[in-house]
């Protein structure tokens, strides 16, 4: 810290919880080693078969190119012209950061000053990274409704089955929140009462250029499409990271599992995800029969091929002359 200036009590604020959420991630991690052992661990990731993990690099690659079309399309909507590979890169740059920040989305802040620094445009900047995580959610969530009703017979556990129904149900209710102004204004009052003035009004104002996109149907059809395309190959990229250790279950139960793996890890309460995604991959996975080891190891490389693919991203940030500005 340099002289002059003083630790504020809400930098101390967000270094605690920083610092509890780091914890949290170093527990589980530690919890799990103890229950598996390290030396087992080792044996399932250093054993990989290389070939699986190749494809499951290229599968997630090819699903984070589409990803960056998708949040052109959005950009461009809110009239943010920039060219397909300058989203690609701001892109990246974010998926990068995900890997590190708190939760799976803290690399969105990266995204937003990249577009408001081109454009000018906060609100087009916030609205189309909230729209396309929200896509991207609902999708996931979608895409595991869907497969658990056809393999229902299959899921020994119940509590699997309302999770998935209550999950969808709480992004389908937020779709028709977002899309629904008159309805919406009847809760309005809630924001009201626990939220400051500022950041009501604020909120507001996000919610209605959300909500602009709603007239926009030939969009939003090929923002699902690709939505669903992108969840299908990011689900796959786990799946093949699995076979690398040998995890020969079917591919159905991870359309069922993995959504609910992304949404729990996403929530900012570890690093990255670190931990908590490890956590609940093994109570998941070893419903349908897989060890806990292999359930680790194909997570933890899943996690390696999430960094190796976004390297790009991590790159362009070193070599661009404005990073140092990012707060």
């Amino acid at each position: 810290m340099s002289e002059g200036k003083r630790a504020t009590p809400t930098s101390i604020k967000q270094v605690f919880i920083t610092g509890i959420k780091v914890c949290l991630s170093g527990f589980l991690i530690f919890f799990l080693l103890s229950r598996i052992g390290v030396d087992q661990l080792l044996r399932q990731v250093t054993q990989a078969n290389p070939w699986c993990i190749v494809a499951s690099i290229l599968i997630f690659m090819t699903s984070n190119i589409l990803g960056a079309v998708q949040w052109h399309l959005l950009l461009k909507s809110r009239h943010v012209n920039l060219s397909l590979w300058q989203v690609i890169k701001f892109y990246h740059v974010g998926l990068f950061f995900n890997n590190f920040l708190i939760g799976y989305v803290g690399g969105d802040a990266f995204r937003i000053y990249d577009i408001k620094k081109q454009s000018g445009d906060l609100n087009g900047a916030l609205t189309t990274v909230l729209f396309d995580r929200f896509i991207g959610f609902l999708a996931m969530s979608t895409l595991a409704m869907i497969v658990t009703l056809f393999w229902l017979k299959h899921l020994s556990s119940r509590i699997t089955v309302y999770t998935i129904i209550i999950v969808f149900i709480v992004w389908a209710a937020g779709l028709f929140f977002l899309f629904q102004e008159r309805t919406a204004k009847k809760f309005s009052w809630l924001f009201k009462l626990f939220l400051p003035k500022f950041v009501h009004i604020k909120l507001k104002e996000i919610y209605y250029e959300l909500n602009q996109f709603r007239h926009q149907r030939s969009l939003l059809l090929q923002i699902f499409l690709i939505a669903f395309s992108v969840q299908t190959l990011r689900i796959i990229t786990h799946y093949f990271a699995a076979l690398a250790v040998g995890v020969k279950t079917e591919l159905y139960y991870f359309f069922i599992f993995i959504p609910i793996i992304a949404l729990v890890a996403s929530l900012p309460i570890s690093l990255g995800g670190i931990g908590v995604r490890e956590q609940s991959g093994v109570t998941l996975f070893s419903q349908v029969g897989v060890l806990p080891a292999e359930i680790v190891a194909f997570e933890f490389i899943a996690y390696l091929v999430g960094i190796l693919a976004t390297i790009p991203g991590g790159l362009i940030f070193a070599v661009r002359k404005d990073h140092n500005k990012i707060q």
